[in-house]
Parts: structure tokens; sequence; C-alpha cells
């Protein structure tokens, strides 16, 4: 199998490589905008990286009709809610116009070649859910510019499936958590926080936003499992919630990281600076269509993840 992975430097890009060659026996070409520190952790022979910015559509055009893949997985994106708050027309350049590129490039190169595009759970924004859990039938509404790139990139998805008949699959991803996120992330935040006090870098106190709001987090290694199922076992022209189906209050996960610590005297500090414009106080996602439909079970628990994202930051706090 020829697989196309964009983003393949990012979080889940390097988790999903990870999978791919641990599976089956893949071409895989990963393209990121800088691969300077990828490490997927597998020197597989069947993995080849380009350095490629999605929005010069001439470079992704050469790059698909060359490769010709039969599996595309577009993780690239700027997924920084803050960050999309100080660059929109940056965030939505890079989410939307690249997206579209990648779509047009398969349209015209590989009409039959199956994509998941990765979209978020943002986009649903703040529902008067009657506190119910999320499913894909859930209106959109998004509320801050990253969301509204990737709704945007949602139903340009959507339409190319109905217009060209493209074999299009969509998630609608919720909170990844694991081993090698970016401390731009809340629980990773926490996690390099904690392993700065742990070597003495840092003092005993914990810079931290709105511990209230709950969010649906799932381990990034369940994830892109779910994102292999998609691909494989789901519909095309389908939106699929990828998610833990449960809610979890911030401030229980970093009790949880807390209690994790080799350190008993931690305090908390809340930093109102790292408080979103507009925030959803409660979102969580029904998972029961993409179970029902692909087979897939999600495997780590909450504390397997936070543990792990730890351990790795007592790593490489350092970096």
């Amino acid at each position: 199998m020829r697989i196309l992975i964009t983003g393949i430097a990012g979080f889940a890009g390097r988790h999903l490589t990870t999978y791919l060659t641990n599976e089956d026996n893949h071409e895989i070409l990963g393209i990121d905008l800088n691969l300077k520190n990828f490490n997927s952790g597998n020197s597989s022979s069947r993995i080849k990286l380009l350095e490629a910015d999605l929005t010069d559509r001439q470079k992704i055009f050469s790059i698909i009709k060359k490769f010709k893949p039969q599996h595309v997985y577009h993780l690239a994106a700027q997924s920084s809610v803050s960050y999309s708050w100080e660059n929109p027309i940056e965030t939505f350049r890079i989410n939307v116009f690249g997206g579209i590129n990648i779509l047009e490039g398969l349209k015209i190169f590989c009409p039959c070649c199956r994509i998941l595009m990765v979209c978020t759970a943002e986009e649903y924004g703040e529902i008067n859910s009657g506190n119910k859990a999320i499913d894909e039938n859930f209106r959109i509404y998004p509320q801050n510019p990253y969301a509204i790139s990737k709704s945007a990139l949602d139903f340009f998805s959507s339409v190319y499936y109905s217009a060209y008949k493209l074999p299009v699959y969509i998630s609608r991803s919720f909170n990844h958590i694991g081993p090698g996120q970016s401390e731009r992330f809340v629980t990773s935040d926490f996690a390099r926080q904690i392993a700065l006090i742990e070597s003495g870098s840092q003092d005993p106190v914990i810079s931290a936003g709105n511990l209230q709001s709950q969010r649906d987090f799932l381990d990034v290694r369940d994830a892109v499992k779910a994102y292999n199922y998609i691909i494989n076992k789901g519909s095309e022209g389908q939106v699929y919630n990828v998610c833990s189906g449960k809610k979890q209050k911030i401030s229980d996960l970093l009790d949880i990281l807390i209690s994790l610590s080799k350190r008993s005297d931690i305090k908390v500090k809340i930093d109102k600076s790292k408080f979103r414009a507009i925030d959803v106080k409660i979102m969580y996602g029904n998972n029961s269509k993409l179970k029902a439909q692909t087979g897939w079970v999600p495997e780590y628990s909450i504390k397997t993840s936070l543990e792990d994202t730890l351990n790795y930051w007592r790593q490489n706090a350092g970096l």
C-alpha cells in the first residue's frame, strides 16, 4: 500500500507512522514543512520524507502525480487554538488552502485514492446538549479561528465527495494526549512543568489556565488506530467522532499528574493569560458510530496516557 501522510513530523503523524510500520508492509511518503527534528522511532527504509509547503499548489500536485498514493492521511495543520487567535490569517491559509490543494491534486491525478481529512471537535463549539455526548449529527458552530478553518475544510471535503465522488473520510477529533505532544497543549504543559520541578529547574508551582473546563481526552495511540480503521473500514463521505466518549475536568487530570510526581510540595497558580478568549465549558463526544462501523475500541487508560506523557517530559524537558 502506498500511503501519503501530511504533517508526518507532527504529534499524530509520528505516532501514525509508528502504528502503520508496525502493522503492515506499507510504502510511506511523509511530507512536512520542517523535518529537521523528525523521529518516528522507526528507521524503516519504507519511509520516505519530503519537505513541502501544502500551500505550494504545484509542489503538492507534483508529489501526488509522482507518488500516486492509494491512501492519504491529511494530518498537517496549524492546530493550536491559542495560536489561531494570534494568527488567524496564517491558520486559515495553512488549514484551508493546504487542504484544498490535497483534494484538487487527488481529484486530478488519483481520483480513486482514499483520503482521511482529520478535522476537529472544535467545530461543534459550545453546544447546549443537555450534558449529552456530542454525536456526528449535531450542528457545528465554530467559535475560534482554528475551528472556523477546520469547519471550512470539513465542508470542502464533503463537497468533493458529493461532486466528484472522491473517496473522502472525515474525522472530528477530540483532544489527543500522550508522549511527544507539544507543551502548547494543556496536559503536556502540566507534565513538562512537573518534570522541570522534579529536576530543580522550576519552583514547585504549576502555572495553569482554566481548570474547570471539561473535555474528552483520548490517547494519541488510540486516535491513530482509529484513523487507520476509518480509512479501511469506514464509509465514504462520512464523518466520525474520534474520542473516548468520556468527559474529564482539567483539574482532575492535573491532580493525577501531581499524584504521579516525585515531589509532594507542588502548588498550583492560576494564570489568567492562559485563558482563551472564548472557552467552551463542557465538550465530550459520542464514539458509538466509529465503534459500530469499524470495530475500533480504545486501549489506553487516562492514567497510562498521563504517566507516559510525564515520563516523556522527564526525558526531554531540557530540550
